[in-house]
């Protein structure tokens, strides 16, 4: 089996790493646990920002309660919900950041920004499709586009626009990391 090099920004067919003998060596083991990462990764984000929100709904209506009582496909809250405002929420967590609890500035901003990030790190090194800035910010904006219209549609949690751009940035910023460990210094 040959071995599928990772391209440095200059097109050579070595990854300047100093441990380029054992990536070589154990390319096909280092891939597969790179893909098995990747989604526990991509499970455990899916989790937390979908089905666990959707789980607390459905625990909730085993008791004597109707989907109607629980709020579920209920719309009528939904311009309380729901921005579709580009960088209102942003602006308004940092304009009025005094009134807000600094845990959850840093967890709806940072939190939204560093959850993509991984997907937009670990996909160029995994795949030779996503080795372009285009495919890791398309995707990223795709995956979080489906999770903010399933939080909208089964209206748990809140459809935010910001979330989507941020989630997008981080998507970005993880495809730049990776960018970054191609960068051979200078001798």
């Amino acid at each position: 089996m040959s071995k599928n090099n990772i391209t440095n920004m200059q097109g050579n067919a070595k990854l300047p790493l100093p441990y380029r003998n054992i990536i070589d060596t154990y390319y096909f083991p280092i891939k597969v646990i790179g893909w098995i990462l990747f989604s526990i990764y991509s499970f455990i984000a899916f989790y937390k920002l979908v089905i666990d929100r959707l789980v607390n709904v459905v625990v909730l209506l085993k008791g004597d309660y109707s989907i109607g009582d629980l709020g579920l496909f209920d719309y009528s809250s939904w311009r309380l919900t729901t921005n579709f405002v580009p960088f209102e929420t942003i602006l308004r967590y940092i304009n009025y950041s005094h009134y807000f609890n600094w845990d959850i500035v840093l967890i709806n901003l940072l939190g939204n920004l560093l959850i993509f990030t991984p997907m937009g790190f670990l996909l160029p090194l995994l795949s030779k499709k996503f080795r372009k800035a285009w495919s890791v910010i398309g995707l990223g904006f795709l995956s979080s586009l489906a999770v903010e219209t399933i939080q909208f549609i089964f209206t748990v949690g809140s459809a935010d626009i910001d979330d989507l751009i941020l989630n997008t940035m981080g998507a970005w910023l993880g495809f730049i990391a990776y960018k970054s460990i191609l960068i051979t210094p200078r001798k």
